[in-house]
């Protein structure tokens, strides 16, 4: 649906309309500001912020330059990444059917890759994988925070994503205005992202 608009403005208007949405309704369901609690819950916090910027620039980048199909197989391997990177970081035990379908998945994702080497599909290819891995971090971030709350988290990476992407659009030379129907859709990306509860879809909605 979006007719001009890169990754880099999609996102930036998408931050603006999260961070707002996402101010808005941690205020009101905990009565305090989610600086507060950004501060209470510490470094895991800003991990968890950083590592969803990446994978919302992922996702958007690969939604743009491979298949959607193509894409969501590639995004359905964060629970294999988490699952490493806790065992890396946590020091969790994985069990051994864990590690089979890590190895298959890992299998399924080189003929894959390999099928979209050469063209700009491969590129969208990485890129999906980098935005799996991204909520992955997001995902073992919390767990090190011992904290099940991810609104702090969310609201945070929505104000990095905004620095970062009007840093790179000012550097790119691209407009901060977009088209009335373009920049619709990517603001109502923002809000629409917190009507689904998991981390994996509320990124990429």
């Amino acid at each position: 649906m979006i007719d001009d608009a890169v990754v880099w403005q999609i996102l930036l208007y998408r931050s603006i309309s999260m961070s707002l949405f996402l101010y808005i309704l941690i205020r009101m369901r905990s009565g305090e500001s989610p600086f507060v609690q950004i501060r209470r819950i510490g470094s895991p916090v800003v991990v968890a912020g950083l590592s969803l910027v990446a994978a919302y620039s992922g996702g958007i980048y690969s939604i743009q330059n491979t298949s959607v199909a193509n894409a969501m197989l590639l995004f359905a391997t964060a629970p294999f990444m988490a699952a490493v990177l806790g065992w890396i970081v946590l020091r969790e035990r994985v069990r051994f059917a864990t590690w089979i379908a890590i190895v298959v998945a890992i299998g399924g994702i080189a003929i894959m890759v390999a099928d979209k080497s050469g063209s700009v599909a491969l590129k969208g290819s990485l890129a999906a994988l980098g935005s799996a891995f991204g909520f992955a971090a997001f995902t073992v971030a919390l767990r090190w925070g011992r904290t099940g709350e991810m609104l702090p988290a969310v609201f945070l990476s929505g104000l990095f994503a905004f620095a970062i992407t009007l840093a790179i659009c000012f550097g790119l030379g691209l407009s901060v205005v977009l088209s009335p129907n373009d920049g619709f859709i990517s603001m109502g990306m923002g809000g629409a992202s917190r009507c689904r509860s998991d981390p994996l879809h509320a990124g990429l909605t």
